[in-house]
């Protein structure tokens, strides 16, 4: 009886453990998309309203005559690859999509969690894409943005509410 015990309590133990380092990593995940999306979103601003400018007012991100809005957007990105924006847009998408990838072989209560969370993962990725290379018209990209950061919102609202139990993440700035 008391190897039985024994058993029990190490397999509860090693259930208890898994799942423990799977919200761990869920955790990461969802900080790192924080950033990610705060960033893209900036970006993705920024290279609207470059784009517009340049078409309307034929001006660059410098505020100097640009004729062609596409050397208007490559010279915005080249900015933002300077500052360490696009860097740091890569870097938080590499390490969501690196952590998401490790947490593949979830505990059996945290199935339907990782499916929710590489879908969501998978539409963020698409949304970094678009920040840092960008496409398309100027009413296609707005509408391709608008889009994302709308499935992206109810996804993430959806998420948290399925799973807040699971959540503990610092927001942003107290990191």
């Amino acid at each position: 009886m008391k190897k039985v015990i024994l058993l029990v309590f190490t397999c509860l133990l090693l259930v208890s453990c898994s799942t423990k380092k799977f919200d761990e990593g869920m955790n990461n995940v969802l900080s790192d998309m924080g950033k990610t999306v705060v960033l893209s979103s900036m970006v993705c601003d920024k290279i609207s309203d470059t784009w517009q400018t340049a078409i309307y007012d034929h001006k660059g991100p410098g505020g100097d005559y640009c004729s062609d809005f596409n050397i208007a957007i490559l010279e915005l990105l080249d900015i933002l690859e300077q500052s360490g924006t696009i860097d740091s847009i890569k870097a938080a998408q590499s390490r969501m999509e690196s952590t998401t990838s490790k947490l593949n072989n979830p505990p059996t209560n945290r199935k339907e969690c990782y499916n929710d969370l590489v879908e969501i993962v998978s539409e963020v990725s698409q949304y970094a894409e678009m920040a840092t290379d960008p496409s398309g018209s100027l009413t296609s990209y707005n509408v391709q943005v608008n889009a994302a950061e709308e499935n992206i919102s109810k996804k993430i609202k959806k998420f948290d509410i399925k799973y807040s139990e699971y959540i503990n993440i610092k927001p942003l700035n107290e990191e």
